[in-house]
């Protein structure tokens, strides 16, 4: 049976002020605790402190593993940066903090819940993932209900299985605030409130991975627990040197903390920030089906030295990359990477630490303009790359219950040129991609990420068209298909 086991830590302001009695009009000792990092054993957390002379603060562990430790600082407002290790992988504790005053003065208990991480050799690896987690095309909330046709599939005899082993909560812009997240031609940067922004809306208490841990409880309840927890990787915005990068006499201390983006361990710094409050975010949901199996690079392309780009010196892919890898693995979590159609960097994914890239064929999209992105290339840029695997993409033209009533969908350049006449054959092309990935070999061999656009494939689970239904099960049995 676990129990809190309290450790004081004495500050050593005197030797004997701890013990005199409670003095008469003492201020009441008060802490604020944050969890900063949640490992499988071991945890850090900052504990900010006023009119304090001591913390006294406890997990619950066992007694055996009970450490004591000790140190000092000062009365007055204060911040200790500590730590606790010895705890067992994917178990849920509580952390408890309270201030002691000088004079003895008890202060309340603040307390914080967490779950450390499963324990593993290396970096997960999926068979399948689902782009999930935009908030700034309409309907903008990620709740269970959204959530569920990528969780679970209830097939047409009536049985329902897991469906989607990961997903990744990805986003380019902030529609609130009119801030890009991706360098961009146009428009002005995110600085760090908007990237907190961007975090809360998926890490919040009432955000998108709660939504998704909801919808996983849903399902357990009705076929059991999952072989393994779901994974949740998590997109990181770009660092960009500039307040606007088109303007290159534009502001690099734009981002906040006294950062100079001009700066590439500066834009690091800000990186590992965004990691690190990720992560202490996620043990604060505590999730029982859900896990935070690392991060994702959102740009689409990554510049190298040696690549054709005026801009490449500005953007510094070829230390980011690397340095937010061997960050990611030092708390074994992963690193992934979905390029466009032959976009620049696929070929170097594994020099540059990421763990699973997959490529976007993009071809979709060319039905007004065919042989744009021709499928050959496509195939064989995954396997002269030895890349994870392909992303079976498509958006709301191919669901005929969203086409209706004159709605037109966009092709590969945002023009809207999609009618409904045109559903039969994107959905042909829907079926085409998984064909195209079974006779290229790589059925139950590499990976597959689904790409639905704004909300395209819980339109195609819940729609009362038959052509929809029928879609969407073609899909859901060649994921699963591809797992076993």
């Amino acid at each position: 049976m676990k129990y809190l086991a309290f450790i004081v830590i004495t500050l050593l302001l005197s030797a004997s002020g701890c013990k005199e009695k409670k003095a008469s009009g003492a201020a009441q000792p008060a802490v604020r605790v944050e969890l900063t990092s949640v490992g499988a054993r071991d945890i850090a957390f900052t504990v900010n402190t006023i009119d304090a002379a001591a913390v006294e603060y406890g997990v619950g562990i066992s007694a055996e593993n009970a450490v004591r430790k000790t140190a000092t600082s000062t009365t007055g407002p204060d911040v200790l940066e500590l730590s606790w290790s010895g705890l067992e992988p994917s178990t849920d504790y509580t952390l408890s903090v309270r201030g002691i005053g000088p004079a003895g003065e008890e202060g309340k208990w603040e307390t914080a819940s967490f779950k450390t991480a499963e324990e593993r050799i290396g970096v997960r690896s999926f068979t399948d993932v689902s782009l999930v987690g935009y908030w700034h095309r309409e309907p903008y909330k990620w709740d269970a209900a959204r959530f569920a046709p990528h969780v679970s599939w209830k097939a047409p005899d009536g049985t329902e299985q897991w469906l989607f082993e990961g997903f990744i909560f990805l986003e380019g812009s902030d529609w609130i605030h009119g801030k890009t997240l991706v360098i961009s031609p146009s428009g002005e940067s995110a600085d760090k409130s908007v990237w907190q922004y961007q975090l809360d809306l998926w890490l919040g208490a009432e955000g998108s991975v709660a939504e998704l841990e909801k919808a996983c409880a849903e399902v357990a309840g009705r076929i059991g627990a999952p072989s393994q927890r779901r994974g949740v990787i998590i997109g990181i915005p770009d660092a960009i040197m500039f307040q606007r990068f088109s303007d290159k006499s534009s502001s690099t201390t734009y981002w906040g903390d006294g950062l100079d983006f001009a700066s590439t361990e500066d834009r690091l710094k800000a990186l590992y920030w965004y990691m690190d409050t990720a992560r202490a975010m996620f043990a604060q949901l505590g999730c029982k089906y859900l896990e935070l199996s690392g991060f994702y690079i959102t740009a689409e392309e990554i510049y190298l030295p040696w690549d054709i780009d005026v801009n490449c010196q500005y953007k510094n892919w070829d230390v980011i990359a690397p340095a937010v890898a061997r960050y990611c693995h030092a708390s074994g979590q992963g690193l992934y990477w979905i390029p466009y159609h032959m976009g620049p960097g696929y070929k170097y994914w594994k020099s540059l630490g990421i763990d699973q890239a997959w490529m976007q064929p993009n071809w979709y999209w060319d039905l007004r303009n065919e042989g744009r992105h021709p499928f050959s290339k496509t195939i064989a840029a995954i396997k002269n790359a030895d890349m994870s695997g392909m992303e079976l993409e498509f958006e709301y033209s191919c669901v005929a219950s969203q086409m209706k009533g004159g709605v037109m969908g966009p092709d590969g350049d945002g023009r809207l040129v999609f009618t409904a006449q045109d559903v039969p054959a994107l959905q042909d092309r829907v079926r085409h991609y998984m064909k195209e990935f079974k006779d290229a070999g790589f059925f139950g061999e590499k990976s597959i990420a689904l790409y639905s656009g704004t909300n395209a494939f819980t339109q195609l689970a819940t729609s009362a068209d038959a052509s929809d239904r029928a879609l969407y099960n073609d899909i859901c049995e060649f994921i699963l298909g591809n797992r076993k």
